[in-house]
């Protein structure tokens, strides 16, 4: 497949990607940027774990397509916004939950965490159900994630 050239712009840097169009927002963003906060876990964006944002919105990078990232989008990964009081709040009482586990997706808990306060969402039973939908820690299951993102 060619590459397609994409800039993404990261704590107010712009960055130019040239990258395989079929590869997904994940694979370039471990690749090419180094990120290590969103993870590879179920392959199909169910578990939560590759979560970042994209313009704002909470996206499951392993499901996005390089190619169908617009051009100079901003991208936020746990990176960017882990000295964020909601994020670091979250991954604390997550740390709490489980500190013995994986941690697979404290990353894209903290990024979470940070789309629902952005959102006047903390907190807020309803709304954390409706991230949770699509979100699964690995190993211990949601009640973990609920009780962090309450905090």
């Amino acid at each position: 497949m060619p590459n397609v050239r994409r800039t993404l712009v990261r704590a107010g840097a712009d960055l130019p990607i040239d990258a395989d169009e079929g590869a997904t927002l994940l694979e370039v963003i471990r690749k090419e940027l180094g990120v290590r906060s969103a993870s590879l876990g179920c392959r199909d964006g169910s578990c939560g774990a590759c979560r970042v944002l994209v313009d704002g919105e909470l996206v499951p990078s392993c499901r996005v397509r390089w190619n169908d990232v617009k051009d100079r989008a901003t991208l936020e990964t746990y990176e960017d916004l882990e000295r964020d009081a909601a994020a670091t709040r979250a991954t604390e009482a997550f740390a709490s939950e489980r500190p013995t586990r994986c941690k697979l997706c404290v990353g894209a808990l903290g990024v979470t965490a940070v789309a629902l306060a952005r959102a006047g969402e903390s907190g807020d039973a309803e709304a954390i159900e409706g991230v949770l939908t699509n979100a699964t820690c690995m190993c211990t299951g949601r009640g973990s994630w609920r009780r962090a993102l309450k905090g």
